[in-house]
């Protein structure tokens, strides 16, 4: 049955054509544009020298910023001694990532463990540890409470904490690829590609739950139970981090 639509569907398919190839022609306009532009360079000696020259600029700036941070500390893991060196490390370092940890605290080696190669994959961030049990002053200051607690420090100011591993799932089983990722989201370090996977899925016994803990992603669930203050370590319970 003919209901009259015939002519109807004629002309708006007629108006989907016109856009169509309005459009691939636009795109060939800008192609043959970007191959003249191309090939006016390429015979352009004097642009193609700006060019190299401007390049090679950029590659100097590069090794020297590279250079800079080696000779920061950049590059590997290393232990500050004391308050004063990490002053001076949050001061020289743009990004630093310090990691307090408790020489007995078993879940502080998996830190140690990443944080090795983070350092030498990272060079834009400063990898350190400090011993808390010989840092009182910062711990008090710094309010640190949970083993291992890593900070966050970006152009001299401490942006986050991260206590235990609650943002990291909530297990001491998380990769480097997933630590990587909740590191970047605070800035401190670059991080190129989507949110791990394992970020969703469960593990073992310590399933990974993502939730939002005051606008930060973490997980919801804890490998330890309840919350002890710092002074109460002393006893190696394995209720803490």
């Amino acid at each position: 049955m003919d209901l009259g639509f015939g002519a109807q569907n004629q002309i708006i398919g007629q108006m989907a054509q016109k856009v169509v190839l309005e459009g691939t022609q636009q795109q060939e306009a800008q192609l043959d544009a970007d191959m003249k532009a191309y090939d006016d360079l390429l015979n352009d000696e004097d642009a193609l020298e700006r060019l190299r020259a401007k390049r090679l600029d950029k590659l100097k700036a590069e090794q020297k910023k590279r250079l800079d941070w080696q000779a920061q500390g950049h590059g590997r893991y290393m232990e500050l001694s004391d308050t004063k060196d990490f002053f001076h490390a949050a001061k020289t370092s743009e990004r630093l990532i310090v990691h307090f940890y408790r020489p007995t605290t078993r879940y502080c080696q998996n830190v140690d463990a990443h944080f090795e190669k983070l350092a030498a994959k990272h060079l834009e961030t400063r990898f350190c540890k400090i011993d808390a049990e010989k840092s009182n002053y910062l711990v008090e200051k710094l309010m640190v409470v949970v083993m291992p607690t890593i900070l966050l420090v970006l152009n001299g100011k401490v942006v986050h904490q991260i206590q235990g591993f609650d943002e990291l799932g909530g297990t001491h089983e998380f990769t480097t690829q997933l630590l990587a990722w909740v590191l970047s989201q605070h800035k401190v370090l670059t991080y190129d590609g989507d949110m791990p996977e394992e970020y969703f899925k469960g593990k073992g016994v310590n399933s990974v739950h993502v939730a939002m803990i005051n606008g930060k992603y973490g997980g919801s669930e804890n490998i330890r139970e309840g919350s002890q203050s710092y002074k109460d370590y002393g006893d190696d319970s394995d209720d803490e981090y």
